[in-house]
């Protein structure tokens, strides 16, 4: 997956949302995976995604309203929730 800028040119304070998660299937595996993005003034988040249900990479913007955060396949129409860190975290 890529994004529109390079990940070791990013300065301090650029970003008021950065972040890259795994994302599992119904089954559990982690079979896709997002990267979500938002600049400092600005209301819209930028994605891009494998998704983990039929595997097609796509890129997208969405406004996120409430948490969890959420995004659809615009292949399989699929609802695709953002896993939370913390939980994440207190797995492992």
């Amino acid at each position: 997956m890529r994004v529109p800028f390079n990940l070791a040119d990013i300065k301090p304070g650029t970003f008021a949302y950065l972040t890259k998660r795994k994302l599992k299937n119904k089954e559990g595996e982690e079979t896709g995976e997002i990267i979500v993005w938002r600049k400092k003034e600005e209301e819209e988040s930028r994605f891009v995604m494998r998704c983990p249900f039929c595997g097609v990479e796509q890129e997208g913007s969405t406004v996120f309203t409430r948490r969890p955060y959420r995004v659809r396949c615009s292949d399989c129409d699929r609802s695709i929730t953002l896993p939370k860190i913390l939980n994440e975290a207190k797995k492992k």
